[in-house]
C-alpha cells in the first residue's frame, strides 16, 4: 500500500518528463488510479477561479447565497470533465484501433487523465493569479474585446507553455497506451475532429443545394 502510493506520488513529477514510462507503469499496475480525481480537478478548479475573478471584480454586494453558487459550479464543472473523460476515451480508443492501437478504453481514460496534469497545474496558476488580484479578461460589451490587465499577459505565457507542453504529454501517453507513436497519437487525435468537419461541411454543402433549388 506505502509503495503504491509512493509511485502515484512520483507519477505527478514523472509524467512531466518521462510520460511513456510513467503512463506505463501506472496502466500496467491500476489503470483507474486518480483517474476520476485528475478529470475532475483540472475544470474545479478553473470554475473556482471564475467565479472568484468575477466576484473580485463586481462592484456589488454579493449574495449570501453565493458561497452555494460557487460550490455548485465547481461540482457541475468537475462532473463534466468526468463526463468528457469517458467521452473522449471511447472517441480515442476507437480512432487509435484504427492506426493498429491496442488500448482499451480504461488505458485510454488514464493517458487522457494523467495528461492532465500540466493543465492542472496551469489552473493552479491561474486560480493563485486570481486570488492575488489578477482580473481574467471578460468581455462586458457585446461586439468589442474585453480589456486585458497588463499582469494578465505573463499569467497567459503561462499558460501557454504548459498547454503546449500539456499536448505534448498527452501525444506521448496516448501513443504508449496504444503501442504506436506520438505522431500516429497525433493523427488519432486529428480524425474526429476531421470526420466532424468533413461531416459539417457536407451538411451544409447539402442544405445550400437544396436551397439553391427552390
Amino acid at each position: 500500500m506505502a509503495n503504491a502510493a509512493g509511485n502515484s506520488i512520483t507519477s505527478f513529477f514523472t509524467i512531466w518528463t518521462e510520460p511513456r514510462a510513467t503512463i506505463r507503469r501506472i496502466v500496467d499496475t491500476d489503470p483507474t488510479r486518480n483517474v476520476i480525481a485528475l478529470a475532475a480537478i483540472g475544470p474545479g478548479i478553473s470554475a473556482l477561479a471564475g467565479q472568484w475573478s468575477r466576484a473580485l471584480g463586481s462592484n456589488a454586494n454579493l449574495s449570501v447565497l453565493w458561497p452555494l453558487w460557487v460550490a455548485a459550479s465547481v461540482v457541475v464543472q468537475a462532473a463534466i470533465g468526468v463526463l468528457f473523460l469517458f467521452i473522449f476515451g471511447a472517441i480515442f480508443k476507437w480512432s487509435g484501433s484504427l492506426l493498429g492501437g491496442v488500448a482499451s478504453r480504461v488505458e485510454v481514460r488514464a493517458a487522457i487523465a494523467w495528461s492532465q496534469v500540466p493543465a492542472i497545474a496551469a489552473e493552479l496558476i491561474l486560480l493563485l493569479a486570481v486570488l492575488t488580484g489578477v482580473p481574467i479578461p471578460t468581455p462586458t460589451t457585446p461586439g468589442y474585446l474585453p480589456a486585458i490587465d497588463p499582469a494578465f499577459y505573463k499569467v497567459m505565457v503561462v499558460e501557454g507553455v504548459l498547454a503546449v507542453w500539456g499536448f505534448f504529454v498527452s501525444l506521448k501517453c496516448i501513443g504508449e497506451v496504444h503501442r504506436f507513436s506520438a505522431w500516429r497519437a497525433l493523427v488519432a487525435v486529428l480524425i474526429p475532429p476531421l470526420i466532424v468537419l468533413v461531416g459539417v461541411g457536407f451538411i451544409v454543402f447539402a442544405i445550400s443545394r437544396l436551397t439553391g433549388h427552390h
